[in-house]
């Protein structure tokens, strides 16, 4: 047990952001660090499973961060200056990223399910959408509280 922990220090010591103008988010790491610990929880990993799973992640994470980073950008910015078609590009390359997401879900799946079980595969996903659920609760509760 012990070893898994210590691990999980060194994988949250060596996690990697995407590449970002301005670098890491406020809070990164100890966002992950949480996400880190939920998951590993979540899925019960023994120590070999660990050692295999977190590289995987991380990359399938950073790819994954790096479409959302993407579209956040394209959907930052206003419509009202734009022309309609303008306006469907843009909704277009959207569509675009969000089918590249699906696709790094699928890629990274056979990865995966070498290391860790089906249940496991799915117990990943439910944890991934309750952490993410968990962040936007936090982040309305903070916008509520100011």
């Amino acid at each position: 047990m012990k070893n898994i922990f210590l691990y999980i220090l060194l994988s949250i010591s060596s996690l990697s952001f995407a590449q970002r103008p301005g670098g890491n988010p406020p809070g990164g790491e100890r966002i992950r660090a949480m996400k880190v610990g939920m998951i590993t929880n979540e899925l019960k990993l023994n120590e070999s499973q660990a050692e295999k799973f977190w590289p995987i992640y991380n990359n399938y994470s950073d790819e994954k961060n790096e479409i959302h980073y993407q579209i956040r950008r394209l959907t930052k910015r206003p419509d009202e200056n734009l022309s309609n078609s303008e306006i469907i590009k843009r909704q277009d390359k959207i569509l675009e990223l969000q089918q590249e997401e699906l696709n790094i879900t699928k890629k990274y799946r056979d990865n995966f399910l070498r290391i860790i079980s089906a249940q496991q595969y799915s117990s990943l996903m439910t944890a991934d959408r309750k952490f993410n659920q968990m962040l936007l609760d936090k982040l309305k509760e903070r916008r509520a509280n100011d």
